[in-house]
């Protein structure tokens, strides 16, 4: 099941996909969670992504045609992307006070009063996010109630404005039925795949070679050059020369995506290599 979510900074949008990964884990699923935004900034859109499944998770993708979108301002909606690729059964859940016709089943909720009456403020502005996750559970989404509120507790801390903000948003969410008619999205490129969440660039975020613990190294003998690894790569260090798959070790994190997403296991973790900084 995947779930994407809109909102503007400030709004908890990338905590609020952390916490259903936390659910999801604790009735048992594999999950997922995934932050995108540009700026970091208050009040500019940002995305978040979350999966579950009963199997290991390997996709690393942004979510095109999500099973649930959530949005935390309605004046996002005005953006084609925020509610592209509904399929027919998917839920959306509005932070509003009426149903509005944006897909077949629609979960809304006053998210911003619930914030507002339950002192879910920051910086003079209501946070939404725990409201609308007591109205995902509205939807057909394999969480109970129970899950949600201990991952819930896991960020926040025993916190009673908090479960209450939670309960209301449950109990005060309504699910509309209603008729809706799939629209197409005029894009600029047609997109014939799923890209990965970022656009990889070496050195994009400077040296990252200090922030690895482990790093991948590729077996030659086993790797017969399908660049799963350099496709799913954030950083954008690897690729193929005429000999071998090669890594840019500068540049490399650690993040051993690379070894999770190589079918034929030839990318290894090693460990014990210690980095030294020269004053």
């Amino acid at each position: 099941m995947e779930i994407r979510i809109h909102g503007r900074g400030g709004q908890g949008v990338v905590t609020a996909s952390k916490i259903i990964a936390e659910a999801a884990h604790f009735e048992g699923y594999y999950s997922q969670s995934i932050p995108y935004f540009g700026a970091e900034r208050r009040g500019a859109p940002v995305q978040a992504f979350s999966r579950l499944s009963d199997k290991p998770i390997f996709r690393v993708s942004q979510i095109y045609h999500p099973d649930i979108v959530m949005v935390f301002d309605l004046s996002l909606i005005k953006i084609p992307e925020v509610l592209s690729g509904l399929k027919s059964n998917s839920f959306a859940i509005l932070n509003s006070k009426n149903p509005l016709s944006v897909a077949k089943n629609v979960v809304y909720v006053n998210a911003t009063d619930i914030a507002m009456n339950n002192n879910l403020i920051a910086s003079g502005l209501p946070i939404p996010n725990i409201p609308m996750l007591g109205a995902l559970l509205k939807t057909n989404i394999p969480i109970s109630y129970e899950a949600m509120l201990n991952a819930i507790e896991q960020y926040f801390g025993e916190k009673e404005e908090t479960f209450k903000a939670f309960e209301e948003g449950f109990k005060k969410s309504k699910l509309a039925r209603l008729k809706f008619k799939k629209r197409k999205i005029k894009r600029d490129i047609d997109i014939r795949c799923e890209l990965p969440v970022s656009y990889p660039c070496e050195g994009v975020a400077g040296r990252t070679d200090l922030w690895r613990f482990v790093k991948p190294v590729i077996d030659a003998n086993k790797c017969n050059k399908c660049m799963n690894c350099w496709l799913h790569c954030p950083e954008g260090v690897i690729m193929e020369s005429e000999d071998a798959v090669v890594i840019n070790y500068d540049y490399c994190k650690g993040c051993m995506i690379c070894k999770e997403v190589c079918p034929r296991d030839a990318i290894t973790a090693v460990g014990g290599e210690v980095q030294c900084i020269k004053f």
